[in-house]
């Protein structure tokens, strides 16, 4: 095979199309390979972990602060992540403000009690707390490295039909708990106080392309308009049912609301490294590619597609499935991959 280093460069391919992103982490910013590697193939970066709000709130700062209010953040990898990325001349996604998981319990407690029965703090101190969370970060990204940011996952995974709320919600969410449905608006209508000029703020889900969970987007997308300026689209697909069809009537609904379209975490789950297995995986990626093309060809506002993580090696899905996956473009030695030509290749149609 190939090194990653001796092939086209993959956003180049898509110049004039969309960014070709990647998730990565603040350890990858450290290494020369992998750091090559990123400013070869992609324009755009997403924090595969580390800008969660479990890896900024520093609970033990605080405490000392003494604010019921006001968190105290760490931002020494979020740092490094953008620094890395305006040296490098690429563009950030920062996923993500406000998520059920990942987010410490003791943020929604009385007290920042850390406790695993403390009680939630009320309606009021929550919003107050979101509200505060969502300043400070944005604040901190965009007076310290600005034009970086171009998009901000505002809101992350509210929908799950199967828990069987009104509307679609997420029952088992704590935010949903706490402040029902109106946690998502409250949180993008402090996202577009403390927005930067151009930065775009999306509503982040999986499964977007199921009939009964995107209807249910749908639903909280239209409450949205005039808030969320786009959907980003998860996908994390199957190698042996890549529903394109799906996929693509999604798609054309969330855009034909007016929104901007993202895939956000692509990866298509293979459990063989082998040639037929791979070969699937190629062709499921040729596919997906071609439906995105279509749509851009077609109006829709596509404005970047984003691979969660760099190598298989970096793939949370081996963990994730208790099975091992060879989901991405690269091997773990950083050698393409059937899938790497065929999304190079698929603006030539």
């Amino acid at each position: 095979m190939n090194n990653a280093l001796n092939a086209p460069s993959l956003h180049s391919a898509y110049q004039g199309q969309f960014l070709l992103g990647a998730a990565v982490t603040s350890r990858m910013t450290g290494d020369p390979a992998y750091r090559a590697l990123i400013c070869r193939h992609f324009n755009s970066i997403t924090a595969e972990n580390d800008m969660k709000p479990e890896r900024i709130l520093d609970r033990a700062a605080t405490l000392a602060q003494g604010d019921p209010i006001r968190t105290v953040q760490d931002f020494a990898r979020t740092d490094q992540l953008l620094a890395f990325a305006q040296s490098a001349g690429i563009r950030v996604r920062f996923h993500t403000l406000v998520w059920h998981n990942q987010t410490p319990r003791w943020f929604f407690a009385q007290n920042w009690s850390d406790a695993p029965d403390a009680p939630l703090a009320d309606a009021s101190l929550l919003l107050a707390r979101l509200e505060a969370y969502i300043r400070d970060v944005m604040q901190h990204v965009n007076s310290r490295f600005p034009g970086v940011v171009y998009t901000w996952d505002v809101v992350n995974e509210a929908i799950e039909p199967e828990h069987g709320a009104p509307n679609g919600f997420r029952t088992r969410s704590l935010w949903y708990q706490a402040l029902g449905e109106d946690f998502v608006a409250a949180a993008f209508r402090a996202a577009r106080k403390y927005q930067a000029p151009g930065q775009k703020l999306y509503y982040n889900d999986y499964n977007t392309f199921q009939p009964v969970k995107r209807d249910a987007i749908l639903a909280l997308m239209r409450k949205l308009q005039g808030l969320a300026d786009g959907l980003g689209m998860q996908a994390h697909l199957q190698w042996d049912t890549v529903d394109i069809p799906a996929c693509e009537t999604a798609a054309r609904m969330y855009g034909d609301l007016g929104l901007a379209l993202q895939v956000t975490e692509m990866d298509i789950h293979c459990p063989g490294a082998d040639e037929t297995h791979q070969a699937a995986l190629a062709r499921g990626y040729a596919d997906y590619f071609a439906m995105l093309l279509r749509l851009k060809k077609a109006g829709y506002n596509v404005e970047s597609a984003t691979f969660w993580g760099v190598t298989d090696a970096d793939s949370w899905l081996t963990f994730f499935r208790k099975e091992h996956s060879w989901p991405l473009l690269f091997t773990a030695d950083k050698d393409i991959k059937p899938a790497f030509d065929a999304v190079l290749n698929a603006p030539q149609g």
